[in-house]
């Protein structure tokens, strides 16, 4: 006959309390009473029974500890209507440390070099749940009826606390959980845990401006894990434990759900407990953001991932959300209140008429900043990839591009492409340096400006360095196109002289003007150093009476596929003459 929540309740207000195997329906906790008590019953003969947890203290005769009875307490189950007890979970008291067939024979006084008072068995004579029932022998094999345990006595309880144990090769892990939390005095506590001696230093993992908070905290433990080796007497473990509900942080900030999991190692021990690592968790808001983070300490970085980004988004870059996204990761300076959100865009978005793949978006704010929108991609110009920055305006997006090296005439025929114009081919010979470009809206249509370092192959085996910008517009009529910069030549002694350098404006066009003037003016021959050989130069006879160049010009034209050979024309300018040299291939 199953036994009812009623009955059982009737039966322990008279001190005693009997219970046989046979009113319970299930086998396994039929079994139980056989195999672990020693008979088909459990008897408490000084029962003392709590209603509203149903449990009932005591003490029972278990054969297999000794003769005399034990201290014990049994908490029962009852089944979903709440009205039958389908099986109990008791905790015996052991009266010695070595535990004897059929518990598990463990010695487990060791565990007294971890403040362990008494040595406990606990009993599970539960009913298996129903994924258990659906395979029997895998089910019975896993299931652990019987597990060892110890007691500790902690500082600020009431009571001892319940640990529960294992062997595994010499070596012993004892492991509590405590699912509504078990209140601690203050942080400090955690120290008072099996093997955790000096753990009393986690406070110190904390930054100072947080201390005031765990002054004012009850940390509530929630789960135990420790490992102790005997032989050499190392101890591993982990401590998780509950710090706030909530915690407002000056910065805006709010923390909720904080936890705190400690990781120990006496084996890294150094003055004091060296092997102690702090690592916080909780459930952040900022700036109508919300996210499980993990902190790292003391630096107060928080890191997690961004459930829904939809609004952030929508706010901070209106239409973006339409491309989707994918993970989205989050980090926040605590301290400041600043954060960054990036993850990757399921589809690309067109930026300022451009295409680019393998998009990023990146959005910071919080603090004292405002909402800002960088997206990062790359971008193919002439078989090279290249990563592309791209941010919003008032007028909409424009990106950024940087290369370290990269031809002319693969960016030309790119903006060919881009922006419907291609560059002045009189620099298409040139390879770009530290080339700097980017694209963003204007009022009337797109302004394409780059800004580059080359080296100008000249004819005769001349040289010269540039610093170039190109520029290219476009709006209701024709597109603007020009590109300027800054030519230097270098004489037999290293002397300079910087040119100023603008090509044709027609793409097409196959020339550019450099041009220099000097307020007090050069000899001829120092004009003409830079650009030939100091022997049998033809300037070397021409006297340094003649009047001072005052200007100088060059007119570089590049070879054509036609076959014309690339010239360059150097014109020098005095007040009273004009000299031409012109060089050639």
């Amino acid at each position: 006959m199953p036994l009812s929540v009623e009955e059982i309740t009737e039966r322990a207000r008279t001190g005693s309390l009997r219970l046989q195997a046979g009113e319970f329906t299930d086998p396994a906790v039929r079994s139980a009473f056989s195999t672990y008590l020693g008979s088909s019953e459990l008897n408490f003969s000084d029962a003392e029974f709590t209603a509203e947890s149903m449990t009932v203290r005591g003490h029972c005769a278990v054969p297999a500890l000794g003769p005399e009875p034990c201290p014990a307490v049994a908490e029962f189950l009852a089944d979903t209507s709440g009205r039958t007890v389908v099986g109990f979970v008791l905790v015996v008291d052991a009266p010695k440390w070595r535990l004897s067939e059929p518990f598990p024979a463990y010695d487990l006084s060791p565990l007294q070099a971890l403040g362990a008072q008494s040595p406990v068995v606990v009993l599970d004579a539960t009913p298996r749940t129903g994924k258990e029932a659906e395979t029997d022998k895998e089910a019975e094999q896993e299931r652990t009826p019987v597990v060892p345990g110890a007691r500790w006595e902690l500082p600020g309880l009431d009571e001892p606390v319940l640990f529960l144990a294992s062997v595994h090769e010499g070596a012993f892990t004892v492991s509590a959980r405590f699912p509504d939390g078990l209140t601690l005095p203050s942080l400090r506590y955690v120290a008072d845990l099996p093997g955790c001696t000096g753990a009393d230093a986690v406070a110190d993992h904390f930054p100072v401006e947080w201390q005031g908070l765990l002054a004012s905290a009850l940390p509530a433990l929630r789960e135990v894990t420790v490992s102790y080796a005997p032989g050499d007497g190392r101890v591993t473990g982990e401590i998780e434990v509950g710090l706030a509900d909530e915690w407002p942080l000056p910065t805006g900030v709010t923390l909720s759900q904080v936890r705190a999991r400690i990781a120990l190692d006496s084996a890294a021990r150094q003055n004091g407990w060296g092997g102690l690592s702090v690592e916080l968790s909780g459930h952040l808001s900022v700036a109508g953001l919300e996210c499980a983070i993990t902190v790292d300490l003391p630096a107060l970085t928080a890191h997690g991932e961004l459930a829904d980004g939809s609004g952030l988004f929508e706010h901070a870059a209106p239409g973006l959300g339409k491309n989707g996204w994918g993970r989205l990761s989050f980090l926040c300076d605590l301290r400041e209140g600043a954060f960054v959100v990036a993850g990757e865009l399921l589809s690309p978005l067109e930026i300022a008429g451009v295409r680019i793949e393998d998009q990023a978006v990146l959005v910071s704010g919080g603090g004292d900043r405002s909402l800002e929108v960088t997206l990062a991609g790359t971008l193919v110009v002439g078989g090279t990839r290249i990563g592309v920055k791209a941010t919003r305006s008032a007028q909409g997006w424009g990106l950024t591009v940087e290369a370290d090296r990269i031809a002319f005439r693969d960016i030309s025929a790119w903006t060919e492409q881009a922006m419907g114009s291609g560059l002045p081919a009189s620099l298409a010979e040139l390879t770009l340096r530290e080339l700097c470009f980017e694209v963003v809206p204007t009022p009337s249509g797109r302004l394409f400006a780059a800004a580059g370092s080359a080296e100008f192959p000249l004819p005769a085996g001349l040289r010269a360095r540039a610093h170039l910008t190109t520029r290219i517009s476009t709006g209701d009529g024709p597109s603007d196109v020009e590109a300027t910069g800054s030519l230097l030549l270098s004489g037999p002694e290293s002397s300079l002289m910087e040119l100023d350098l603008v090509a044709d404006k027609d793409p097409d066009a196959t020339s550019w003007t450099a041009t220099w003037a000097a307020e007090e003016g050069i000899t001829l021959g120092e004009a003409l150093a830079p650009l030939l050989p100091a022997p049998g130069s033809p300037a070397a006879g021409l006297p340094n009476l003649l009047p001072a160049v005052e200007k100088i010009s060059l007119r570089y034209t590049a070879p054509t596929a036609a076959g014309a050979a690339a010239s360059l024309v150097l014109t020098t300018d005095t007040q009273q003459a004009r000299a031409v040299l012109v060089v050639t291939d």
